[in-house]
């Protein structure tokens, strides 16, 4: 990937790293270090539900795909 490749508000369906998958994310920032995204995920802890939303920052070296959404128009 180069520099300015993602541009920021792009929809991501899938990033794959060594240990994580993240689904459903979109791009807040991208350059030639690597890749910051927000991400949701719903938890259920003691009988409440909620939604949490996380910004997580990831380099490139780390990153093995991206599978970005298809938009059709």
């Amino acid at each position: 990937m180069t520099s300015g490749a993602l541009h920021v508000g792009v929809k991501i369906k899938e990033i794959g790293t060594a240990h994580t998958v993240y689904q459903g994310c979109t791009v807040l920032f991208s350059d030639a270090v690597g890749l910051v995204f927000e991400t949701q995920r719903t938890l259920a802890e003691g009988g409440n539900v909620e939604t949490v939303v996380s910004q997580v920052l990831v380099p490139w070296t780390n990153i093995r795909y991206v599978l970005l959404m298809e938009e059709r128009l």
